[in-house]
Formats: C-alpha cells, sequence, structure tokens
C-alpha cells in the first residue's frame, strides 16, 4: 500500500452545494419582486397610477375633427367715413360635428346677413392692420355663434378665417 494520504472528494466540494449557489439569486429576485409590488401598491394609494380604485377613471374623451367650411358668398361693404370698401371672402371652421356643418348650410340667408352687419360698421383704421384683421375675425366668431345659437345650434364655429381680404 502506499503511504500517500487518501484524497476526500467530498472535502473539495464547498458546503451548501447547489441550494448554497441559487440562495443568494433567489433571495434577490424575491426581494425585489416584493419591492416593485410594494411600489405598485404605493403609487396606486398616492394616485401615481397602478393598482387599486384609479383603474376606473373615464378615459380622456376625443375631440372632434376639425372640419373647414367655405363660405362661398364674396362679401362686399362699404367702410364707415370713406369712399373705399371692403371685399372678404370667408372660411369658418368647427369641431362640432356634422350638425353643425348641416347648420351653417342650412342657416346660410342668416349668416350671410350677419355677416355683412358687422362688415357695415367697420371703418379702414379697423382693418388697416393685422390686430385689426384679428380683432375683425373674433368679432365674425362672436356674431356668427350669436346667429347659430338664436337657431338652437351650440358649439357653432371655433374660428373665422379670411380666404381673400381686399380694401379699394
Amino acid at each position: 500500500m502506499s503511504d500517500a494520504p487518501a484524497t476526500d472528494t467530498k472535502a473539495a466540494r464547498p458546503k451548501g452545494g447547489l441550494a448554497r449557489l441559487l440562495f443568494i439569486p433567489l433571495a434577490f429576485a424575491a426581494g425585489a419582486g416584493a419591492g416593485g409590488v410594494g411600489a405598485v401598491i404605493a403609487a396606486g394609494k398616492l394616485g401615481l397610477g397602478g393598482a387599486g380604485e384609479h383603474d376606473a377613471a373615464p378615459k380622456a374623451s376625443v375631440a372632434a375633427p376639425v372640419e373647414y367650411i367655405e363660405i362661398d358668398t364674396a362679401f362686399t361693404s362699404n367702410l364707415v367715413d370713406t369712399g373705399r370698401y371692403l371685399q372678404v371672402r370667408l372660411s369658418v371652421s368647427t369641431t362640432g360635428g356634422p350638425d353643425v356643418v348641416a347648420a351653417i348650410a342650412r342657416h346660410k340667408p342668416a349668416l350671410v346677413s350677419t355677416i355683412l352687419s358687422v362688415l357695415g360698421e367697420l371703418s379702414e383704421n379697423d382693418v388697416a392692420d393685422r390686430a385689426g384683421k384679428d380683432k375683425l375675425r373674433a368679432r365674425l366668431k362672436v356674431a356668427v355663434n350669436e346667429m347659430l345659437g338664436q337657431k338652437g345650434v351650440a358649439n357653432g364655429v371655433d374660428e373665422v378665417f379670411f380666404i381673400s381680404l381686399v380694401v379699394q
């Protein structure tokens, strides 16, 4: 027999084996998962989203598409206290849907009359610069919406646009 000491193959392996090797990653994963669940619950309680009663919150409404309606009338009006006149062509926009578009067509005579009334009050200074023209667009929008409101039409026009504007 030999005098060399016998080697113990069990002594060379670390104690605990495979279970010890997997314990640290499994413990880390379990801790991270518990922390994530806790964060979701806390966020829900604080109103920051996540689980809980906030899931039933109403969704934001989708805005109706913008529709542009060209008024196929060239409006001509004398300017107050001058021999000059104003001629404009207009378009309006609405997000009121097909009911408003139909109402604009149905009430076109009243629309034309309303626009001519506003234009008939203008002086040359009212349309001399960009600020004056922007004020005129705002006045026309208010007048058109008041007229449509009298006809029972809610959510009238959103904007009035000049397609052309001539002062002569």
